[in-house]
């Protein structure tokens, strides 16, 4: 049945003053489950964990990398699939993908791993998208869990294109860096490019405690997925620039929207969960338009739904903007929009300071951190301004920013707006 899923538009401005140049305008469009979705008892899941035992995983990482892929089998049911590979130079399928029915026999394979060799993620990747591939159905929602502490060795092209990969087949990777500093010098940016480019999304794990608590919340998000294979198709009239388009809950995450025609655009959502949603915050330029009332945009999700098996359902919404005449009119804002808005300024500046930083470019990256110090007091989030201004002043100072902070620091800006 269609239905599952309701979608609605909300514009930054309740009217627009009537130009003639072109002028901005953000639209948020939110996809959440309905009433009409079916039922919110856990999904079957199809997951695949793949793990980093390279030498530097060696001691407590490992001990806790095991523990929390050993309560991972605890929390699955005769309907869940589970697979499990664990990377170094190689990869071994120490867990091939299948139902979890003798768990003691699992558990004895997990905690029977140990580290050695490097880091060639590309190699798990690989072998981890082959066994979801055995499970995949419409009826399941799939996933890969990746883990890793360090950088992989010269396959970041493979890496990405096996993101590519499992974006196609519907399965969305959550990428997670272990540990923060000299000892785990993951990289963030690949991290989030593969998270980004997969539909999925990536987390920080500063701490090894945590460890066990983000596989089962990974896992606690699958089962509780309503729709899967979710895209959005905004279909603009002539003259609209989509400038860019950003995902806002549950995280913030910058999407890449692709032309599908000459004035449509897409951008691929992945999986929708119950009781949270997803909200797309798009960065339009608008045509100039006389007075009176327009439809520039019609805005449609398709999704599958793996509880009934249903795919390719649409839900539709319209566009409508007003333009007026009168300034002041026009000069109002919406509340929530614009404190959105803000937050995605915060993370943008901030993850754009990181890679000036990265790239040596010490002045812009301290002007940039500086700026994005402001906009976060100004939100109320004086721990991140504060470590902004600490970066800042760092990179002034030494020429270059803290490996383990610029870690921590692009994470922690994405979820400005997850209270929201």
């Amino acid at each position: 049945m269609a239905g599952e899923l309701s979608l609605n538009v909300t514009l930054h401005r309740p009217v627009y003053h009537a130009l003639p140049t072109p002028q901005q305008a953000y639209v948020l469009l939110e996809g959440m489950p309905s009433a009409a979705a079916p039922g919110t008892s856990a999904q079957p899941v199809n997951f695949s964990l793949v793990l980093d035992r390279s030498g530097s995983m060696a001691g407590e990482k490992l001990r806790q990398l095991k523990a929390a892929a050993a309560s991972i089998v605890d929390r699955l049911g005769p309907q869940d699939l589970l697979s499990v590979v664990v990377f170094d130079d190689t990869a071994d399928v120490i867990v091939p993908c299948g139902p979890v029915q003798d768990r003691e026999a699992i558990q004895r394979r997990i905690a029977s791993v140990d580290e050695r060799g490097g880091t060639h993620m590309s190699t798990g990747m690989s072998a981890g998208l082959q066994e979801l591939q055995h499970g995949l159905s419409p009826n399941r929602v799939n996933s890969m869990l990746l883990l890793t502490d360090g950088q992989t060795w010269e396959d970041t092209p493979q890496c990405e294109n096996l993101a590519d990969q499992c974006r196609a087949s519907g399965i969305p990777i959550k990428v997670l860096g272990l540990g923060v500093g000299a000892e785990s010098n993951w990289d963030p940016r690949l991290l989030e490019n593969l998270a980004q480019r997969s539909g999925g999304e990536w987390a920080a794990i500063d701490s090894l405690e945590k460890v066990s608590a983000v596989f089962a919340k990974t896992l606690q998000a699958m089962q509780g997925t309503a729709v899967t294979n979710a895209s959005l198709t905004m279909r603009l009239v002539e003259g609209i620039t989509p400038r860019t388009v950003w995902r806002v809950i549950p995280l913030i995450s910058r999407l890449d929207h692709q032309a599908v025609s000459e004035h449509d655009v897409q951008v691929f959502l992945g999986d929708i969960q119950y009781n949270v949603g997803q909200a797309v915050l798009a960065d339009l330029l608008l045509p100039a338009r006389p007075v009176g009332v327009y439809r520039l945009i019609q805005a449609d999700i398709t999704y599958d739904v793996p509880a009934s098996g249903l795919t390719r359902q649409k839900v539709t919404a319209d566009v409508v903007l007003t333009f007026v005449d009168d300034p002041a009119e026009a000069d109002q804002t919406n509340p929530r929009m614009m404190n959105i808005i803000e937050r995605v300024v915060a993370h943008k500046l901030q993850t754009q300071a990181l890679d000036e930083a990265a790239m040596g470019d010490a002045k812009k990256a301290t002007q940039r951190l500086r700026a994005a110090a402001t906009r976060l007091l100004e939100l109320g989030e004086n721990d991140l301004a504060q470590a902004a201004n600490q970066q800042a002043q760092q990179i002034e100072e030494a020429g270059q920013i803290d490996p383990a902070a610029a870690q921590k620091m692009r994470y922690a800006t994405k979820k400005l707006t997850e209270s929201l």
